[in-house]
Order: structure tokens, then sequence, then C-alpha cells
């Protein structure tokens, strides 16, 4: 089974709280039991980038609205121990992700809605199609 972590946190990259736990966890034994796991996640400037292995850019034409406008975001992917994970990074002057911290800003609603979309339409746009998508704890 093909199954989509689509989350704001995951240990030990990106964690604030007990989410980032969860979210490694659950897919740590979903992969144990014998599923293919991705781990889709917002690419932070204030992550632990000392823990992805292999991080590269593996899709570059990403295209996701936002209000009035197309972003235009890259694609990362490394293995987070031992976790296939995805990082959506947007390139536009709203620096949705680029702010030193994970959460707490007035445009939190928009940002993790933006990214919501975008874990979608990567999903459509790279022809993946996963069983399930289980998305967490959206701020």
């Amino acid at each position: 089974m093909y199954v989509v972590m689509a989350a704001p946190e995951c240990a030990p990259v990106a964690k604030v709280g007990g989410l980032a736990d969860v979210v490694h966890g659950l897919s740590r034994e979903l992969q144990a039991q014998g599923c293919q796991v991705e781990v889709i996640l917002p690419m932070y400037d204030c992550m632990r980038y000392d823990h992805i292995e292999g991080l590269e850019r593996c899709y570059d034409e990403l295209w996701v609205p936002l209000h009035e406008q197309w972003l235009h975001c890259e694609v990362y992917s490394g293995r987070v121990d031992g976790l296939d994970c995805l990082f959506i990074k947007p390139l536009s002057e709203h620096r949705l992700f680029d702010r030193g911290v994970y959460y707490g800003h007035d445009d939190d609603a928009v940002r993790f809605g933006f990214f919501a979309r975008a874990v979608l339409e990567f999903l459509y746009k790279s022809g993946r199609r996963p069983q399930i998508i289980h998305c967490h704890d959206w701020q």
C-alpha cells in the first residue's frame, strides 16, 4: 500500500511538539509493516537539514495557486531516519516557509492552506497515486 503523510512537522527535521513524533513514528511503523510511505513537508528555512540524507531537487515545475496568482515551487527529496521525504519550497516574495520559525504568524491559515494545495498539485502533476493521503493537524 502506498501512503502519503502530508504534515507540517516530522521529527527530527521539523519538530515543535508531539505531532512531529506521531508523524515520524506512524510512518516508520507503516513502513515496517510493508507499506510504501512518503512524508511531504514544507521546506522551512529553520529545519534540521543535518538530519536529511541525499537532499536534492526532484521536481522544479510545480505551480500552485495563491489568491489571484500562481506561485512557482520546487520539490526536494531526501531520507530522514529511513523515511522517504519530500519538501515543498515556494519560490516567492511571500516567504511562506522562510521565516525562522514554523508557526505563529497572522497568515498561518494561508500558509498551510497553500501547503495543502501544493501537496495535491504535486501528487497530481508528478503522477503519484497514493491509496491513502493522511493529512495531519492543519494549523
